[in-house]
């Protein structure tokens, strides 16, 4: 009768194994050793109740070896602690002690079962529902008293201070009178030089005028 046991190989690997002909007494040679010396059964789990069956395993390997061999699988309690060497064989059995097949997706739910499964995942998922009933902005952050929304945001426009000044009278503010200049180099002509020097003094000459009045003698 073939059965199909699990050997965990040092490097953490799962492999599934199927024996033609069982003996317990030779599991060390598939584990791939050449002695039986210490190979032993290390614990037994016994688990009810996963999607209707039942598991009694046994798990047998040695806890003395050489070093750069140690197993290093994460095996459940209580040999969660334990270091292993070399290859771990995990065998199966029914209530009457027998062989029976155990695959590596049947140990990957027996292993969360006696991890207590992962309950905590849930507790965050409610965690986040509660952050979706806070109130939040338009970009997605949960409304404190550091953040600002962004309607608050656009209550402000720079139109309203715009509208404040369109009643005042409007200043405009005063050009400044030119004056005018000449540069004098050489290549100026004497005539043009002549000619803006005399026409400044006319100017004066009708600002002044204004000022002067016929004085009346009694």
């Amino acid at each position: 009768m073939t059965v199909t046991v699990l050997v965990f190989e040092k490097n953490g690997t799962i492999k599934e194994l199927a024996i033609k002909k069982f003996n317990e007494l030779e599991l060390y040679k598939k584990a791939g050793l050449k002695s039986s010396t210490g190979f032993n059964n290390r614990t037994i789990w016994n688990v009810d109740g996963i999607k209707g069956k039942s598991y009694h395993l046994s798990l047998f390997g040695k806890i003395d070896g050489r070093a750069n061999s140690e197993n290093k699988y994460e095996f459940p309690p209580p040999v969660d602690n334990t270091l292993f060497f070399g290859n771990c064989i995990l065998i199966n059995k029914d209530e009457d002690d027998v062989p029976i097949n155990m695959t590596k997706k049947e140990w990957l739910e027996v292993y969360d079962h006696l991890y207590g499964g992962f309950d905590d995942i849930g507790d965050d998922d409610d965690e986040e529902e509660e952050d979706d009933e806070l109130p939040r902005t338009k970009s997605g952050y949960v409304k404190d008293d550091f953040i600002v929304d962004d309607d608050e945001d656009d209550d402000y426009d720079d139109d309203d201070e715009e509208e404040e000044f369109d009643d005042e009278e409007e200043f405009v503010k005063p050009k400044r009178k030119k004056t005018k200049r000449i540069k004098i180099t050489k290549k100026t002509k004497p005539a043009l030089v002549n000619n803006f020097v005399e026409s400044e003094k006319q100017s004066i000459y009708l600002e002044c005028t204004g000022e002067l009045s016929e004085e009346e003698y009694l």
